[in-house]
Formats: structure tokens, C-alpha cells, sequence
């Protein structure tokens, strides 16, 4: 083959690919505008967020209307009585008498993983699945000085239950305290507080970041990976140009033809693309990973892995338990002095101990008393460790990792748990409250690989905020600038007049 051949085939190649990559770039446009735009209102949004996405809001501390607990016409034996006739269950996880507006509740989780039952005290009737009626009930009494205006199905994902998706409403509030609530079908149990900064990150995201369009996770994900394999394919493309177009000498500052040319659209898009492009190949990578562990893997993301599916603990449905009254009246003592009626009293376990959970306040962590009364301020760590593991795949050894608070959802604020590390096969850290021993948060090790690398997404390369989030807008800016070149390139090199 001749060296004019050779140079001909090498020209060809180069054409080829430069019209790979001018074609390629123009249909990535979209996606890249969208994943930089939503980045760049998301991280307005978050920049002074109290509470994070998770928002600050006033609980309501007390039902509207004071319906004392030793109301209720069926008592706690009747009610296990009824669950082992009626529904064949042996055991239950623990069982809740509580107040919610003028009604009155049992509700009963059969496992730690169940979707729960719920039953009017006064009558045993079964009301679970929660009518909108009572669920607007429920959202009406959440949040100081807010009244519910609508209430829409929808679908949630949560963490704390073994089925994949829950059935689920969403309230929205206004008055004082304008938000969206979504509520379990089960129990009314909100799964997420909304404020309109958590909607419009919840929006962005979803629409222009992850390009989920609807629940339908595979369609949605395999085209958000389709994009970005073609973003990495842009730019190794962008790369082999930038290398075959080098400059192949010195150029003279004192031709301006040249000089001009040194910072045409052209020139400027080569540049740009030489540092964005290694940068956003980068970011689509990590970006990859994070929404494989929030979207398909979200299960063992959040540690569902690990449940113990042959969970065997809580009490017996034949177990004898004290009525409301009798409880109220053994702690009569020991209760902070109110004028408004305790709003619920759940029987459980812990360990080997029968104990009760009160709640005085709904906007205060719950108070637990031994089956004599006497309050349990905090588990030591073996025995809070020694709970957890019941609720662990497989009962695997562990080790105290040590104290620190995580956000729990029911109260909107962090509680004091304890961290443990689990031998089990995602070597899953359990963090338990201190005072109930409930599980609050599973993180197995691929979560734990999920922080350093959320940071290398949002560039958090100094641990100034400050400084990062300049550093983010400057690459962001970076890629805007990248994509405007490159759209003036293809339309100005366009054949004129069809030709």
C-alpha cells in the first residue's frame, strides 16, 4: 500500500470520526443539558437546607380531640385472642394502642418486616387497608396549623418493610405548614415529609437527572445508560480529534489571522472539551454506580439483604399482657404530669423483658418501663446488639462500632443510636435506638463505598463547602460552555442550500 493510499484511508478515518462524534454530540445534547441543569438547581436548592431533603417541621404533640387510652372497649388479651382465631398468627412483633383524632387503634405488627394490621379498639373491627377518610385523619394531626387539602394514591419504596413497593397516599397540606405527607396504606405511617424544596429536588432529580419518567425502573434506566455510555464513547472520540488536530508547530503571536484563529468556536470547543470531557466521563461513571445502588440494587442498598426471614422473636399471641389502664395507672407516678392524655402505649420485647413503650408527646421520642414500672433510659450496647441480631440474616456474630445519631423518619429528627457491624454476607452496620432497640438505619458495605463516592460526584474535593460548590458551578459552567460551542460548530459547518 502507497504512502498516498495510506494518507487517504487516514483521512477517511478521520472524517468518520469526526462525524461520529459531531452526530453523537448532537444527540446527547439533551441529557447533557438536562443531568447539568438539574445539578445545578439541586445544588441550589440543598445549599441552606435545614434538616437536609428531610426539611424541619412542628409536629403536632397531641391529638386534636383528648381520647384517653382506657377507652377502649377491647382489651390487649382480647385483641391477641382474636389475631390467633382470626388470622392463624402465633406471634407478634409488638402491638400499639393509640389515638388518632377521635378514633381509637390496635395496630399490630406480625414481623419486624410486615405490613401492619390495624383494628378499631372499641369494636375489633379491621380497618387495614386505611380508608382516605381515616388517612386524612391521620395527616390532618401531623403537623401544627396545617388542615389536609388533597390526598392522591401513589407508590412508595421504604426501607423498613420486606415488600418492594407499599401502597401509599399523598397528602398534601396546607395552613401554617404547607407540605406533602406520604402515608402507608397499612398504618397511616408517614414513609416522607415533602416541603417545597424536597419537591422541586425530588422533580429535577427524577425528570432531568435519572430521566425516570414514570415507576417503570428498567425501560427508564437502561436509556439513562444508553446515554451514558454514549457520553463516554463523545468523549473518548472528543479525545482522538484533539490528539489528531494538535498543533504541529509554533504559532506566531504577530499573525492575527492565526491568532484569531487560536480562539475561534472551534479552537474554544477543543479546549473545552480537553478538560470537561476526562472531568464528565468521570461524574458519569460515579454517577452510574450511585443510581445502580438507588435504583435497581436499592434493596440491598438499603440493607433489605439482610432481614432475617425466619424472624421468630416479639411474644407469643397467648401471652397475657396488662390493659391500658393498668399500665397507666403503674406509671402514674413516673409520667410527666399533663393535662392531655398519653397518645399511645405499645407492648413488646426486648430481649427476654416484656416492657412498655409510651408515648406521652408524638413530637418526643417514645419512654420505656419494665413490665414493674420502671423506666429504661438507655440499653446497654450487648444487650441492644444482642436485640438486633435476632433480626439479622442468619444470627451472625458482631462487633460495637460505636454511638452516634441517625435521622428517623416517625419523629423527623435524629435519634441516639448505636452502630453495630454484622458478620452477615453484606457486612451490613445495624444502628439501633438506644432506648427501644429499634432498628433505625441498615448500611451494608456498599453503602459505605456510596459517601466518598457521592462526593466525588458533587466534586467535594477541598471539604470547604464553600470552595466546593464554587468548584461544581465552575464545571458545570465548564460543560454549558462545551455544549454551546459544539451546537455554533455543527451549525455553522452545515452545508449550505442543501448541498
Amino acid at each position: 500500500m502507497s504512502n498516498e493510499e495510506r494518507s487517504l484511508i487516514g483521512s477517511r478515518t478521520k472524517r468518520n470520526v469526526a462525524a461520529w462524534h459531531r452526530w453523537l454530540g448532537l444527540g446527547l445534547t439533551l441529557p447533557l443539558l438536562g443531568w447539568v441543569v438539574s445539578a445545578a438547581v439541586m445544588m441550589l436548592v440543598t445549599m441552606n437546607a435545614q434538616n437536609g431533603l428531610a426539611g424541619s417541621y412542628e409536629l403536632n404533640p397531641h391529638n386534636s380531640i383528648d381520647v384517653p387510652l382506657s377507652e377502649a372497649s377491647v382489651s390487649p388479651n382480647a385483641m391477641l385472642a382474636k389475631l390467633a382465631a382470626e388470622h392463624s398468627i402465633e406471634r407478634v412483633y409488638w402491638l400499639r394502642l393509640q389515638s388518632r383524632g377521635a378514633h381509637l387503634w390496635y395496630v399490630v405488627k406480625p414481623t419486624p418486616y410486615a405490613l401492619a394490621m390495624v383494628f378499631d379498639a372499641r369494636t375489633g373491627q379491621r380497618l387495614d387497608p386505611l380508608s382516605d377518610e381515616l388517612l386524612t385523619v391521620v395527616a390532618g394531626e401531623a403537623l401544627v396549623g396545617s388542615h389536609v387539602s388533597s390526598l392522591t394514591p401513589a407508590s412508595e419504596y421504604n426501607r423498613y418493610y420486606a415488600a418492594p413497593r407499599l401502597e401509599a397516599v399523598r397528602a398534601k397540606l396546607a395552613g401554617a405548614q404547607s407540605a406533602q405527607l406520604i402515608l402507608s396504606r397499612d398504618e397511616g405511617r408517614t414513609l416522607r415529609r415533602l416541603n417545597a424544596d424536597s419537591e422541586r429536588f425530588e422533580w429535577w432529580y427524577r425528570t432531568f437527572h435519572v430521566n425516570q419518567l414514570t415507576t417503570h425502573l428498567w425501560p427508564w434506566t437502561t436509556l439513562l445508560y444508553l446515554c451514558a455510555a454514549g457520553v463516554m464513547v463523545l468523549a473518548a472520540l472528543g479525545y482522538l480529534l484533539f490528539w489528531w488536530r494538535r498543533p504541529r508547530g509554533a504559532v506566531r503571536a504577530s499573525d492575527p489571522q492565526q491568532e484569531t484563529a487560536r480562539w475561534s468556536v472551534r479552537i474554544l470547543h477543543r479546549r473545552l472539551g480537553a478538560v470537561a470531557g476526562g472531568i464528565l466521563t468521570i461524574q458519569v461513571l460515579v454517577g452510574a454506580y450511585l443510581w445502580l445502588n438507588l435504583g435497581p440494587l436499592e434493596d440491598p442498598f438499603r440493607g433489605k439483604s439482610s432481614f432475617h426471614a425466619d424472624w421468630n422473636g416479639g411474644f407469643s399471641t397467648g401471652r397475657p399482657l396488662a390493659t391500658a389502664a393498668e399500665v397507666l395507672a403503674r406509671l402514674s407516678n413516673v409520667l410527666p404530669n399533663s393535662s392531655r392524655p398519653v397518645q399511645a402505649i405499645e407492648w413488646r420485647v426486648l430481649g427476654e423483658n416484656d416492657v412498655w413503650v409510651v408515648t406521652p408527646r408524638l413530637d418526643e421520642a417514645p419512654r420505656v418501663f419494665d413490665s414493674d414500672g420502671a423506666p429504661i433510659e438507655s440499653l446497654d450496647p450487648a444487650e441492644a446488639g444482642e436485640i438486633a441480631r435476632r433480626e439479622v440474616i442468619g444470627n451472625p456474630s458482631f462487633v460495637f462500632v460505636g454511638s452516634e445519631p441517625q435521622l428517623y423518619m416517625d419523629l423527623n429528627r435524629p435519634v441516639p443510636t448505636y452502630r453495630f457491624r454484622f458478620d452477615d454476607p453484606g457486612k451490613t452496620d445495624v444502628y439501633v435506638a438506644t432506648n427501644t432497640g429499634q432498628i433505625i438505619q441498615r448500611r451494608p458495605r456498599i453503602w459505605r463505598w456510596f459517601g466518598p463516592l457521592l462526593a466525588v460526584h458533587m466534586i467535594e474535593v477541598t471539604g470547604n463547602k464553600s470552595v466546593d460548590v464554587v468548584l461544581l458551578a465552575a464545571f458545570q459552567l465548564l460543560v454549558l460552555g462545551m455544549i454551546a460551542t459544539g451546537l455554533t460548530v455543527f451549525l455553522r459547518s452545515r452545508p449550505a442550500g442543501g448541498a
